[in-house]
């Protein structure tokens, strides 16, 4: 498209909505992904949050352990989203509910390096918003 085009206003707003209408699937990607790199490549996956910490036996051990929750998780989300559309919200407020814990405890975890204790946050408290997000957009089912 050139620069100045016209875009009619349906196609303009119509974005948002597609990426709030896949968010789930994308959460779940995210989360996968997240997963698959921390049990491939733990050290590298972890260095934002351990920094030199990261290439300890214990750090990767514990990745390793996030990796597979997260594989988990995330795996399971993007599964439901295609094949079992009412595990969705459960899938989503499961992976909330982890976040929670995470940031939490990167914020009260004491002694922790101020650059992993913001990353930590960061990062956990984003997936929190993405999920109630995602979790929000979603068809209320009607009561019987």
């Amino acid at each position: 498209m050139s620069r100045g085009s016209f875009v009619p206003s349906s196609t303009r707003s119509s974005a948002p909505i597609r990426l709030l209408e896949n968010l789930p699937a994308i959460v779940g990607a995210a989360r996968a992904a997240i997963g698959v790199a921390h049990i491939i490549a733990p050290t590298r996956a972890n260095e934002l949050l351990a920094g030199p910490d990261a290439a300890l036996a214990t750090t990767r051990a514990a990745a390793r352990t996030f990796g597979i929750r997260e594989i988990y998780v995330g795996g399971g989300l993007l599964t439901a989203t295609r094949f079992a559309p009412a595990l969705v919200r459960p899938m989503l407020r499961a992976g909330v509910a982890v976040d929670i814990w995470d940031t939490g405890a990167f914020a009260l975890t004491a002694d922790l390096p101020r650059r992993t204790r913001t990353a930590g946050c960061a990062v956990a408290g984003g997936f929190v918003i993405a999920g109630v997000l995602a979790d929000a957009q979603l068809p209320r089912a009607p009561w019987n």
